[in-house]
Order: structure tokens, then sequence, then C-alpha cells
């Protein structure tokens, strides 16, 4: 078998690929001349370079592809109009190349986000078959893939997984609580009780290779989460209790949170770069709970996730002082 893998270099991409060469597939990663390649130099792997947002780039690393795994797009922008070309206009090229250079039945597994589908609705976890309610300009957009991807697999083998927040190692966003925590000092935004959805690096990896072996997976959308939703407090301790240390919690209430993203924005304007907190990341501290639930990947998929939270995080903590991140 072999595998085409957009944003391959990053932290689940790199997973994914090291997956498929453990069961022997030939992977194929796009990549751009100015990718960071810490992950994949040491891998066998063949090299295609491009761009998501030039389709003629992607014509020869699609060609005979038995399945394209998308996992290439834009977490962090300074616009909507960035969001919209970094995941619905590359998914539409991606899609347009599959169609005109694809191989026959060339199977496609896109990686969206539990943003898709939004915030969790009445303190229960969300479902797949439930009408989406993105808040978020990111949401949005992933979204609009989304449909663009159910559209393609009316004709196309296509599954779309939607991951919660992803943990482990090589990820650089809950490094930022670790290195915090490492360092005495828990912030907690609100009151601590917003409860979330998240899974371990490695479980979502399994997750989405079983989608792709799966024809059953076929125009469906899968959340790949762990059994349980943690509350921000609950995932502090956690976090302490993997790191061996006691930090000082320091409460953060959301009005301040609100106030300073204006400032966060004219930084961004005045950078160049997105900004680091911003009226979305705002509404999105402000729901209950992002849950989502991971039954219909158990019944359809044969999903479990095998990494208990304990665990998964005293993993990552030992990874990030490895490789001296902490």
């Amino acid at each position: 078998m072999q595998a085409l893998v957009t944003g391959s270099n990053g932290f689940i991409g790199s997973f994914l690929v090291e997956r498929l060469l453990l069961e022997g597939w030939q992977v194929r990663c796009l990549v751009r001349k100015t990718s960071n390649l810490r992950w994949l130099k040491a891998l066998d792997v063949e090299l295609f370079f491009g761009e998501l947002s030039d389709p003629i780039s992607l014509q020869k690393a699609v060609k005979s592809s038995d399945v394209v795994f998308h996992l290439g797009g834009v977490t962090k922008g300074r616009t909507e109009q960035d969001y919209i070309n970094g995941n619905y206009k590359a998914t539409l090229n991606l899609i347009g190349v599959m169609r005109t250079s694809g191989a026959p039945r060339q199977k496609l597994v896109y990686i969206s986000s539990q943003a898709a589908g939004g915030p969790s609705l009445e303190g229960r976890a969300l479902t797949e078959d439930e009408a989406v309610h993105p808040i978020s300009a990111y949401g949005r957009s992933k979204r609009m893939a989304e449909e663009a991807v159910l559209e393609f697999s009316h004709t196309n083998p296509a599954t779309i997984i939607r991951p919660p927040s992803v943990y482990g190692p090589r990820d650089k966003d809950f490094y930022l609580l670790f290195k915090n925590i490492n360092r005495g000092i828990l912030p907690r935004p609100g009151d601590g009780m917003q409860k979330i959805s998240i899974v371990y690096i490695r479980d979502l990896v399994e997750g989405i290779y079983q989608s792709a072996l799966n024809e059953a997976a076929n125009g469906e959308i899968f959340f790949i989460s762990q059994d349980d939703a943690v509350s921000f407090a609950q995932l502090g301790r956690l976090l302490s209790e993997a790191l061996q240390k006691r930090p000082i919690m320091i409460p953060i209430p959301l009005w301040l949170v609100q106030g300073i993203a204006p400032l966060s924005v004219c930084l961004s304007k005045l950078t160049g770069k997105p900004a680091l907190l911003n009226s979305d990341k705002v509404q999105e501290m402000k729901q209950p709970a992002w849950m989502c639930s991971n039954a219909k990947a158990k019944r359809m998929l044969g999903f479990a996730p095998k990494t208990d939270i304990r665990e998964g995080l005293k993993r990552t903590a030992a990874w990030y002082k490895s490789v001296g991140w902490l």
C-alpha cells in the first residue's frame, strides 16, 4: 500500500507516518521547501515538495497513492480568510487533483477538528449526527472543508476524523501547560470547571489508521477521543502529578482574558503574526464543555483508546524532559 500524507512533518502527521511505515506502507510526504523535517529525516519516506495552494505541485505526489491522509492546514491565522484559504481552499485543491490525477478508488482520510462540530450542548458529549455549530473562524473553515470532503465521498471513498485536544510527545500546545507547571505556576482561566475531551497521540493515530482500512467508514465522520472528559482543574492536578510538582494556582477571570484579547489583536497587526489571544479564543474558553463521544468509532472502527490519561501524561512529561524541553 502506498500513502500520501499532507502535514506529515507536524505533530500528528509524523506519528501517522511512523505508524504507516511500521505496517509496511510506502509513504510519500508532502512538505514545503521551508518545512522543518526534524521528525521525518530519519525515516524511509519519499519527500514531495509542494504547496496545497498550488494544485500543479500536488499532481506527482497524488498520482498512484492508494490513500491520501490530509492533515495539512492552518490552525492560526490573522483573518477568517487565512483559515478559509489554508483549510477549505487547500482541501478543494487536493480533492480536485485527486479527481484528475488520482488512482481509481483512491481514498481520502481528512483530519478535521472537534471545532468543526462546535462545543458540547447541555452538558453532554457531542455525537457525529448532531447539527454542527462551529463558533470560531477555524471551526467554520474546517466545517467548510468537511462539506467538500462529504461531497467528494459521493463518488470516491472518503472519511473524516474529528480529533479533540491531542497531547503527547512532540506537541507544542499542551507543552505550554507542562512548562508552566514545571516552573511552579498553574494559570487557570475561569473557574476550571470547563470539561474537555482529549486523546493521546498514539490512540488518535490508531483510529486514523483503522478508518483508512475500513470500507464502512467511507462517507462517515468520527470523533476519536479517550472515553472520559476531564475538567481543566482535573487536568491541572494530573499534569502536576505527572511532573511531581505542586504549582501555585493563579486564577485568571474570563473578564480579564476578554479585556486582554483586543490588545493581543493589536499587537498581531503590528507584528504581522497571528494573535495568541482573540475573540474566538475567548468564546472557546467561555463554553462550559468541549466533549465528544467516541461510541461511533468504537462501534464501526473497533477503536479502543489504550492509553490512560495518567500514563499518557507521564509518558509525555518524560519525553519533554528527555529532549530538554523541560
